[in-house]
């Protein structure tokens, strides 16, 4: 006796409603629900009806499959929240890889003869937009990658 076919298994963000879809199935609350994600993390197994349940070779699977996508075009692209990156500059770097950055953004050129980096974009973006930490006054680049970062998420 094989896999019996069964529904796919719900993958994506952290807290998009994958239980909630689940419990709506089934019908009743039976996958725990909360504001803050990382409330359901383990493999669960629920039975819709008695003839729907997968057979132990089912879970051969990893639980959530890799993506096949990196998440640095996925931010790029809108897909990906940008609050999940660890660090914003590596997005930045991959963007301007692309496309012209300095010259589309009207910065002023960068203090190093070796050319533009990441950062040195982030800080003429966050000196041009008045970006500054509160205690030191220094160049905000952190709010800089995330705003750039941003609008090219919103298409802008």
């Amino acid at each position: 006796r094989g896999c019996v076919p069964s529904l796919p298994r719900p993958s994506g963000l952290p807290n998009a409603g994958k239980s909630s879809v689940l419990n709506s199935l089934i019908g009743r609350g039976a996958v725990s629900v909360s504001r803050a994600p990382g409330r359901t993390r383990y493999f669960q197994t629920h039975f819709l009806t008695p003839r729907v349940s997968p057979s132990p070779s089912c879970h051969a699977l990893p639980e959530a499959p890799p993506p096949l996508i990196k998440p640095l075009p996925q931010v790029l692209a809108g897909v990906y929240p940008i609050s999940q990156l660890q660090e914003p500059y590596s997005a930045v770097g991959y963007l301007a890889a692309r496309l012209p950055l300095p010259q589309l953004l009207q910065l002023r050129p960068p203090s190093s003869p070796a050319g533009w980096t990441a950062w040195d974009i982030c800080e003429a973006w966050a000196e041009k937009r008045g970006y500054k930490t509160a205690r030191t006054a220094r160049n905000d680049v952190y709010r800089a990658a995330n705003n750039l970062l941003q609008l090219v998420a919103e298409g802008r």
